[in-house]
């Protein structure tokens, strides 16, 4: 919806009296110029003056434009406006940019969606537009029309100029009720330049069905003041199911600890394809209540059904690669939200879209009642669940006791760190939980919803604190029914933030706040009280054996020095260092070594390159010894740390203290 016109309007006989004859003359003019200028830009592009006279330009979505200078400026979400109001004559004029959609598929079929939407909704405009001809420039198409309506009983119009092209419509809306205006309303389209949008050139082919085929989900929470400030996490899960004869089954499931059922909403029907567009037409859907298992998250009974209204929809789709996750996702846009996909994503990369992921340990397949499957033809990858008991992965040692009565056991998708009651987690990194966010405490909440929200239910007295100093720690805290006991527990994820954005979640499980206060210390605003709940991180260290080395384990550095003259800041030089240290372990304790460096100044870069070979022995579970290392036998502290699936081996020379980490070559 546009704004209203400026209030300020009065009767301007002497000002409105010629509108209704330039209309035409005016959407000619400025259409005309619009595209002449487009066309303009692919010659004026390289110019110094072109850039210079365009340096104070200012942009809304898609439009980049030259502000007219004294103009009142109005952003909203879908639009950006400038208006004007002259006191003595009551004459006013304003433009609007609007947000731009998805293409209906052509410039007539645009221009007509937008002049109903935009110009016959806010200002009752009966009578059909004056246009003009459509006009090309640089893979837009341009239309323009006018009309006449009436405003604070006074005569005014209204221009639309819609632009089309690469799958997007853009338009400009100029409304005034003086002709004073309309050189102002030229001025201003002169000046605006389109841009492209983003296309991805990593999206896979759209063009058949193979590259949306299997299950998709996506999960969205309810952050408003009360439940951030309670704790009360609530969700709801999404998730489609594309097979390749054409039929689809769409499943969600809404959570909420402040609601007595659980909402299960299930459809099915066909779709279609044709380009980047797809076609869903639904043949049965319906929304069931069921009552919660013992008050978990868990399945009960089904309380009642009821037939939810066909919702048909043609969304643009495109398979988008982030690298930031390393994984491609189904992107789904469409002019507006539908009931059934919600509100729409609030990531930036695509307007007006949704996001839906493949399935993986941290987006699962929604679990149906009664155990019944979804029907599919494909599924892109299996569930992993989170396993609380211990893993076999062939190392030796998958627990150790600490002198302090602390002992740490490796798990599946943490290390458990526990000593009475109490239980530490030392969470292993996860993309979706460790996601980076300019907001501190979004990306906590974050956190708190892949980690932790799912073992718990009936959460009360949640907070949230941060300390800002050297480095950033925060955590949140609060009491909870912890879902696999059935026990009311006292959690608190705790995260001492690097400057390199790294560190590990830590959660902390006692029976009481207060249990935690008597190990760990109570909330104090200075960094030190956190150091006991801090190096808990340092509990994710297990015992070596001998043959857990069996295999290549690798460790790559990189480093560079730039130099800079202090007198004149010019560039010095740079000075750089690479190095690659490789360990083989064989059988019978022997082991190959090698170190290849590369040092020196740009440009005069040295290598060297450095083997040993011979037997090791084990001085005991945290240390062994060379043989022969750079001409000479050394001994190694040494242990392991465990990630998802892996180990990270951790050798430090006695003679030169310091720790290098190994990762083992698959």
């Amino acid at each position: 919806m546009l704004p209203a016109p400026v209030q300020k309007a009065s009767s301007v006989a002497s000002h409105t009296c010629a509108l209704d004859s330039t209309i035409q003359q005016s959407l000619i003019t400025f259409s005309y110029l619009f595209a002449k200028r487009k066309a303009a830009l692919l010659f004026f592009a390289g110019c110094f003056f072109y850039t210079g006279l365009f340096a104070q330009q200012d942009s809304f979505d898609l439009v980049k434009f030259t502000p007219l200078k004294g103009w009142k400026k109005d952003v909203r979400e879908n639009l950006q406006s400038y208006s004007i109001t002259d006191n003595k004559t009551g004459g006013w004029c304003q433009i609007s940019i609007v947000k731009s959609t998805i293409s209906k598929g052509s410039i007539e079929k645009d221009f007509e969606s937008e002049w109903a939407e935009l110009i016959v909704k806010p200002y009752d405009v009966k009578e059909a537009p004056e246009t003009n001809e459509v006009q090309e420039a640089d893979g837009w198409k341009i239309k323009a029309g006018g009309g006449k309506f009436v405003f604070n009983n006074a005569n005014a119009i209204t221009l639309l100029t819609t632009m089309s092209g690469f799958d997007r419509c853009v338009s400009i809306v100029a409304n005034t009720n003086s002709q004073d205006y309309l050189s102002s309303i030229q001025t201003f389209l002169e000046s605006v330049d389109l841009k492209k949008p983003a296309m991805n050139t990593q999206q896979s082919n759209n063009s058949s069905n193979t590259s949306i085929l299997g299950t998709w989900g996506a999960n969205a929470s309810e952050n408003s003041s009360y439940r951030v400030k309670n704790g009360v996490m609530n969700y709801i899960s999404r998730q489609y199911t594309f097979n390749a004869n054409g039929t689809y089954r769409f499943i969600s499931k809404a959570f909420d600890p402040l609601m007595d059922n659980i909402l299960l909403g299930k459809e099915n029907g066909t779709y279609t394809i044709s380009g980047n567009h797809i076609s869903i037409s639904p043949q049965k859907s319906v929304l069931e209540a069921w009552s919660k298992k013992d008050g978990r998250d868990e399945w009960g009974n089904r309380l009642n059904s009821q037939n939810i209204p066909p919702e048909k929809q043609s969304y643009q789709f495109t398979k988008h690669y982030f690298d930031g996750n390393k994984q491609w996702s189904l992107v789904l846009q469409a002019d507006k939200a539908t009931k059934r996909d919600g509100p729409f994503s609030g990531n930036s990369t695509f307007t007006n879209a949704w996001y839906y992921g493949p399935i993986s340990a941290n987006n699962k397949v929604i679990e149906l009642p009664g155990g019944q499957k979804i029907e599919q033809e494909e599924m892109k990858e299996e569930p992993v669940s989170h396993d609380a008991g211990s893993v076999n992965n062939g190392y030796k040692f998958n627990t150790t006791n600490f002198d302090d009565g602390w002992i740490s056991t490796e798990k599946q998708d943490w290390v458990e760190v526990t000593k009475a009651s109490i239980k530490v987690l030392i969470h292993y990194p996860n993309k979706n939980a460790d996601a980076y966010n300019s907001v501190l405490k979004d990306e906590d909440y974050n956190a708190w919803n892949v980690l932790v929200a799912p073992r718990y239910s009936n959460m009360s007295n949640f907070e949230w604190k941060s300390i800002q100093s050297w480095q950033s720690i925060s955590f949140m805290q609060g009491d909870a029914t912890e879902n696999a006991t059935g026990k009311m527990v006292h959690i608190v994820l705790f995260k001492q933030h690097y400057s390199n954005g790294s560190g590990a979640y830590l959660e902390f499980v006692t029976n009481s706040k207060a249990d935690y206060e008597n190990e760990f210390g109570p909330y104090h605003n200075a960094s030190y009280d956190w150091d006991k709940t801090a190096n808990m991180q340092w509990r994710n260290k297990f015992a070596v054996a001998a043959a857990d080395f069996t295999g290549k384990w690798t460790s790559d550095f990189t480093g560079i020095q730039q130099y800079v003259n202090v007198y004149t800041g010019a560039d010095a030089g740079m000075n750089s260092y690479s190095s690659s240290q490789v360990f083989e372990f064989g059988p019978g304790n022997k082991y190959n070594w090698q170190i290849t460096v590369a040092s020196g100044m740009v440009g005069n870069i040295k290598f060297q390159n450095v083997k040993s070979s011979g037997n090791f022995s084990m001085l005991s579970n945290w240390q062994l010894k060379f043989s022969d290392l750079e001409g000479k036998p050394k001994t190694y502290d040494a242990y392991f740390s465990c990630a998802r699936g892996a180990r990270v081996l951790w050798l430090s020379d006695t003679g030169y203290p310091g720790y290098t980490a190994f990762g083992k070559k698959q």
